[in-house]
């Protein structure tokens, strides 16, 4: 504002005195240049109240920029002051649900208590029952042991149904068609008699029967075809783990292989040490057991 009336004031005169001058131009030089100065002065104070009135207006604009700054504060000042009040009432709510979840621990911890006192008393009454009935249960133990030995004893029929593995497989002649139990003296094709096929007519065809525990061997069998192709299985060993029980020599449509000696396998196999396929109809397998590694060691 001021500097809009000092402005005004500079004008107003200068104004003024242009007019007198050009009414009554003075005769002397001295006035002259005099005069000369003073609208130069004029002039500049006139330039400088319009630089006082820019810096004005940019005062203004920064007050107002300065006011919008302190609303801006003050706005996040009560934001910030709310989620005071916010915390404070949640850390109250907090202390309040901590003193029920104390009171329900207490709970907690006496309900144990008292079942850590029940389980110890049926436990005693359990221990004393245990100690009444335990010559019995061991006089039960020592009748079931002798009827497993006795079964184990059984010489019978391991092999049926186990896991069987050939190390090639022609069309759809599976391995598990050698422990499948069909074995007839029909001499029919695969309908009646199905067999095992290897793929290749290499050297030392396997066919193998996982028995699925140790047992003590007593025979083993093979059923040939009838119809052909029993020339294929002359030179066939036959083993026991590792021990060699047999090897076909001559042609026939059943084989016998009893076991000499004490011979304890998990596992039994065919190996044919001629090039050929082999195609047996059925792999049997006769033993005892089965028995742990420790009474395999002990004999």
């Amino acid at each position: 504002m001021f500097c809009l009336l000092l402005l005004w004031i500079v004008t107003v005169c200068g104004n003024s005195q242009e007019v007198e001058l050009k009414r009554f131009p003075p005769k002397d030089p001295e006035i002259s240049t005099l005069l000369q100065e003073l609208t130069v002065l004029k002039q500049e104070l006139r330039e400088e109240a319009l630089t006082l009135r820019e810096e004005a207006t940019g005062l203004q604009k920064e007050s107002l920029s300065l006011r919008e700054e302190i609303l801006t504060l003050r706005k996040e000042s009560f934001q910030m002051q709310k989620e005071m009040y916010d915390l404070i009432k949640s850390q109250r709510d907090q202390t309040t649900n901590s003193s029920g979840a104390k009171e329900v621990l207490t709970d907690l911890v006496q309900e144990v208590k008292e079942l850590k006192s029940l389980v110890s008393d049926n436990q005693e009454t359990s221990l004393q029952q245990c100690a009444v009935q335990l010559p019995q249960v061991q006089l039960n133990l020592v009748k079931l042991l002798k009827v497993v030995d006795v079964m184990r004893s059984e010489v019978r029929l391991i092999s049926q149904q186990k896991l069987a593995w050939q190390n090639s497989t022609h069309g759809e002649w599976q391995p598990d068609f050698v422990v499948d139990g069909v074995y007839t003296l029909s001499r029919g094709y695969a309908s009646d008699n199905p067999f095992q096929h290897n793929g290749n007519t290499r050297r030392n065809n396997v066919v193998m029967v996982d028995l699925g525990a140790i047992f003590k061997i007593h025979t083993v069998k093979l059923w040939n075809r009838l119809d052909c192709c029993k020339e294929n299985h002359i030179g066939v060993d036959v083993f026991a783990g590792e021990t060699l029980i047999g090897t076909i020599t001559d042609q026939r449509h059943l084989f016998n292989f009893p076991v000499q000696d004490t011979v304890y396998a998990s596992k039994v196999y065919l190996r044919n040490r001629n090039t050929g396929h082999m195609m047996f109809i059925e792999l049997q397998v006769f033993g005892t057991g089965p028995y742990s590694d420790d009474e395999v060691l002990s004999g």
